[in-house]
């Protein structure tokens, strides 16, 4: 039976100093504003992210997916 999806089917993850830093989102224009902004304070020096990763549920197998790896740029 597949599971249920999320009101909030995407996710970052933000690695800080080798803690993961979890933020849900709506959707993936949603999602993508905030990498924008974080990337933005990457650049300004006030964020210390230093990855970003995003993934989306997957309603058939019920995990989250690895989307993109959005920061470091690959």
């Amino acid at each position: 039976m597949p599971a249920k999806k999320p009101s909030r089917p995407w996710r970052l993850l933000h690695t800080v100093n080798g803690a993961v830093v979890e933020t849900k989102h709506r959707s993936r224009p949603e999602a993508d504003r905030e990498v924008a902004a974080e990337k933005q304070r990457i650049a300004d020096g006030i964020s210390r992210v230093v990855r970003i990763r995003i993934e989306k549920w997957n309603v058939e197998t019920g995990t989250w997916t690895h989307v993109e790896l959005a920061h470091p740029a690959t």
